[in-house]
């Protein structure tokens, strides 16, 4: 083993390795494997679990995101253009890409390749420039930005009464904080050969190898670590509004959650002094103690979060001018743990729940907070997350740890001693307002709920589509699903459209996602042939078989850092920070740049035994947001836009029943 290690790090074949056979039965596959929810309960002291490998042992030898050759980025550049603009734009768009491809390209291409041995040579050449994408957007956060993930109800009935429910997720989180904070959480690993890796010896054996080669550990038994930087920035983190760029701020020491009911903020511990864990009584006599107390008439802060982020950072420094007071209760909402609000309604329904968690009233969310843990008064509970920090890995683990934990945690008596009164540390967090900050926050208020009124959000569950299904007739599931993305656009307004599907680069040292281009050649000739009347069944089944094994490819392809537009975007940014901004290279002012940047349809997946909705708003005017599960039985998908999410969702209807006809289902 330790030979194989040393053989495949200098010579540098695991990279050629990591394209062939065990990194191909990776692609489509969600990256964390859920596995099935159960119960399980704490260790002695109050850990989710302790690892025998170190949570971060791997980082250190984590593969290095690839830099496409620019060759390859242009030509699939131009594969994904061709599909959305029209045949004179396209011979147009041909001209300026191979001009870019002779001239500039070359040279920001190799100023790139220098920084990403040498700036970067510890990170990934897109983190920083990914990071700033998000920090210098001026769009508010919630719809906008920020994503939701939403529970399946406690198994036991009477643990989803609000309080128990949200001290049983609040006593989880902080075990899960706690893990996390010690280095006892097991790492992110991916498991293609789990006989060999999942092995009793696997663990002690790789905990003995140097961090710096331990990936390749991994690697030798098909076990791919994944990426855990994020995490840094999963609890004790906010973003801060600054004008013209936002700050992310860590703050280590902190040991309190602020939670929010109505208008007003409180403060309690969740770790003790010595770095312990608060109790769950205690902390259930807080939330109950919480609840109990009448909500105020307070302005509601918690909505200026919602603003502009320019606007939100005048208001911010206005704010902590007003008193002292302000800034210490500023400071203790932003270097919580986490924020937990009290919805006060009791949602019902996948849309009903999308709405609660996405956005909410606004009067009771803090939406610059890294998550903030949502608990309504029929015990429906959910993570609003902000999305500059991370794209999910992070947060779909806690996620999946923190229901499995909270399941496993009892139920209580309602006056267990010696908790049953609230703890020393529970204290109001008061902010004193002025007239002018008063009118700010009506103001906030007014856009925020014509914001929230102008969101259409809709869902569909349907059985015409299901993995079952399409593992009978051995076609891709992802791929299927997209494709009928493509086919409900194309009937509703006749032509493909800019389409966006993450693919995430968590087995890459610092990295974020990659674009999956779903609308293709084949996919529009696809939609073009199941439009056509006089095509047959057969022709349309063809069609549907070649596009969705076109789409697996380009999947494979984006997973191994081999798509196009990281490359491109940060080609832009360079570009960008060299010279004028208003002269930039032609590619990147071309129509086909243009309307490849305008995301008609921007896709996400998820699968997990503990998910009940999940979800994002709609990122632009004219976005169909669709967050989508495949499951053995069904197909769902929520739709969100200001356009027509009813009209979208009657034609992903009719397309999810035509390929069941034409597959013969």
């Amino acid at each position: 083993l330790i030979y194989q290690i040393i053989h495949l790090g200098s010579s540098g074949q695991f990279l050629q390795a990591s394209t062939g056979s065990n990194m191909h039965r990776v692609a489509g596959r969600t990256l964390i494997r859920a596995r099935a929810v159960g119960i399980r309960g704490l260790t002695s002291d109050g850990y989710l679990h302790k690892t025998t490998i170190p949570t971060m042992h791997f980082q250190k030898s984590l593969p290095k995101m690839p830099l496409p050759k620019l060759e390859d980025t242009l030509r699939r550049y131009l594969d994904s253009a061709s599909a959305v603009i029209s045949p004179a734009a396209f011979e147009e768009t041909k001209k300026v890409v191979a001009a870019f491809g002779i001239s500039v390209g070359p040279q920001l291409h190799g100023q790139l390749s220098t920084l990403r041995d040498t700036v970067y040579k510890d990170s990934s050449y897109i983190s920083e420039m990914w990071y700033d994408k998000y920090l210098v957007d001026r769009t508010p956060l919630p719809i906008n930005v920020n994503a939701f993930l939403t529970w399946n109800q406690d198994p036991h009935p009477l643990k989803n009464d609000q309080a128990a429910r949200a001290a049983s997720l609040i006593t989880a989180s902080a075990a899960f904080h706690r893990t996390l904070r010690d280095g006892h959480l097991k790492p992110d690993i991916f498991h293609t050969k789990p006989k060999l890796s999942e092995h009793p010896l696997f663990a002690p054996v790789v905990r003995c190898i140097p961090p710096q080669l331990s990936w390749f550990a991994g690697y030798a038994v098909g076990a791919y670590a994944l990426d855990m930087f994020q995490y840094d920035r999963l609890f004790q983190s906010t973003r801060v509004p600054n004008t013209g760029k936002d700050e992310l701020v860590t703050f280590p020491d902190s040991r309190h959650i602020v939670v929010q009911h109505g208008p007003d903020f409180f403060k309690f511990d969740i770790v003790t002094a010595d770095g312990g864990a608060v109790p769950q009584a205690q902390i259930e006599a807080n939330i109950r103690a919480i609840l109990a107390t009448p909500t105020s008439t307070a302005d509601p802060v918690g909505i200026l979060t919602s603003m502009d982020r320019n606007e939100w950072a005048s208001a911010r420094k206005h704010l902590i001018a007003l008193s002292p007071g302000n800034a210490e209760a500023l400071a203790a909402v932003d270097s919580a743990v986490f924020v937990a609000s009290l919805e006060p309604s009791s949602p019902e329904g996948l849309v009903e729940d999308s709405r609660c968690t996405l956005h909410g009233t606004g009067r009771d969310r803090w939406f610059d907070k890294s998550f903030q843990l949502v608990v309504a008064k029929n015990g429906r509970s959910a993570i609003n997350f902000e999305h500059s920090w991370g794209d999910g890995a992070a947060v779909l683990r806690y996620f999946d740890e923190v229901y499995t934990c909270a399941n496993g945690l009892p139920l209580l008596p309602p006056a267990e001693s010696p908790a049953a009164l609230p703890s020393s540390t529970l204290e109001p967090l008061v902010f004193s307002i002025d007239s002018q900050l008063s009118s700010t926050i009506a103001k906030a208020l007014t856009r925020f709920d014509a914001h929230v009124e102008a969101a259409q959000f809709s869902m569909i569950e349907t059985d015409s589509i299901s993995g079952k299904l399409l593992r009978q007739h051995k076609i891709g599931g992802d791929g299927t699903m997209q494709m009928a993305f493509q086919l409900a656009h194309y009937q509703m307004y006749g032509h493909s459209a800019s389409t966006y599907e993450s693919k995430s680069h968590a087995g890459f040292k610092h990295g974020r996602t990659e674009t999956i281009r779903s609308a293709t050649p084949l996919s529009d000739k696809m939609c073009a042939t199941f439009c056509d009347p006089t095509a047959s069944k057969a022709d349309r089944a063809a069609m549907l078989r070649e596009a969705v094994d076109n789409h697996a490819r380009i999947s494979y392809e984006a997973l191994l850092g081999q798509g196009w537009d990281r490359h491109l975007f940060a080609l832009r940014t360079l570009a960008e920070r060299s010279g004028n901004s208003d002269d930039l290279p032609e590619i990147f002012t071309d129509s086909a740049y243009t309307t490849l940047s305008d995301i008609v349809l921007s896709t996400s997946t998820l699968v997990h035994p503990a998910l009940h909705a999940g979800g994002f708003g709609p990122p632009g005017p004219n976005t169909y947001g669709l967050m989508y599960t495949l499951t053995p039985e069904m197909a769902r998908c929520g739709i969100a836009s200001y356009r027509d999410s009813p009209g979208f969702t009657d034609h992903l209807d009719k397309a999810f029943t035509q390929f069941r006809d034409v597959l013969g289902g």
